[in-house]
């Protein structure tokens, strides 16, 4: 199998055209697009190490009070963390599915009465399709996860937060909550501190490859198929999540089609569906849907779960 095949094989690349991507400001969503000025003031001294407000993307994150709250608030703020080579909001980039959480965050705002204030998210990764294969569950991208939770919880004075991923998200996020010690290699690891489950009131896991992906089995080579830290079936890090269940959160909820284009295979992994967090309270299919539809056509059923919270 020639790179190119493996490349386009692991789902994650999902480039099909050399249009080259391109990172610039009219790449925007229709959403008041962006952190607060008061938020973001709080979140780059919230932690130095952490580019969270994303001087190069500003437009591809969002959340924040004009001013920054001094009691807790009424509503769990939540927290979106996106997929691999995916952006916090956006209006779809060359590659037309780069729009983050844009829908369901428009969709929470139109029909569940969530404001700016309540929801948060912001960009992990290089934002570039082009470099997919090259991103794993890293020290940087776990921790910046971590750190962004962290922060939303000391800014809202919140009690817990809602966890809201998709795709690699989902497992970047359950990463960040376990917390715990995973390896990058054979000689490098890192330590992401004790988990943070208490304070997380629900974990939904939309499109997630919880235990891995098929079209990584033979690409192991790449660092998203990594069996340390990557989507491999038999990733030390995925093995060290799933051997107990129910830490994400309170609840966990799993979201997810058989007709996922990029998992595939009926979401099946070694006779387990990769897409459903093991120990979920609940989970929701819909046959018919894609990868991206999962992330953006279930806000009722995810708004309906918020309100019984």
């Amino acid at each position: 199998m020639t790179s190119q095949a493996v490349l386009l094989a692991i789902g994650f690349l999902l480039v099909l055209s050399a249009a080259t991507y391109m990172n610039y400001e009219s790449n925007v969503s229709t959403i008041d697009h962006g952190f607060t000025a008061d938020f973001a003031s709080f979140i780059k001294s919230f932690d130095t190490k952490y580019d969270f407000i994303r001087s190069d993307i500003t437009w591809s994150t969002y959340g924040g009070a004009e001013t920054r709250p001094t009691s807790a608030p009424s509503k769990y703020p939540i927290v979106f963390i996106h997929g691999n080579s995916d952006i916090g909001v956006g209006n779809g980039g060359t590659v037309g599915w780069q729009t983050g959480f844009t829908t369901l965050i428009e969709y929470l705002q139109n029909y569940g009465g969530y404001t700016k204030a309540d929801l948060y998210v912001t960009t992990w990764g290089p934002a570039n399709p082009n470099l997919a294969s090259q991103n794993g569950h890293s020290e940087k991208y776990v921790m910046t996860t971590r750190r962004f939770i962290e922060g939303v919880l000391a800014y809202t004075k919140a009690s817990k937060v809602i966890v809201i991923g998709h795709s690699m998200g989902v497992t970047l996020a359950r990463a960040a909550i376990i917390g715990g010690t995973y390896s990058e290699s054979m000689l490098s690891k890192f330590t992401v501190g004790d988990p943070i489950t208490n304070s997380v009131a629900a974990f939904f896991g939309l499109a997630g490859a919880n235990y891995g992906l098929v079209d990584c089995t033979y690409a192991t080579g790449l660092p998203t198929c990594s069996t340390y830290n990557g989507f491999s079936p038999s990733s030390q890090m995925l093995s060290a999540f799933n051997s107990k269940t129910h830490r994400e959160g309170a609840k966990v909820y799993s979201f997810w089609s058989p007709n996922d284009d990029i998992i595939k295979y009926n979401c099946i992994v070694n006779q387990k569906n990769t897409c459903i967090v093991p120990g979920s309270d609940e989970s929701y299919q819909q046959n018919g849907y894609t990868h991206f539809d999962v992330r953006d056509k279930f806000g009722a059923d995810i708004l309906r779960l918020l309100e019984k919270l």
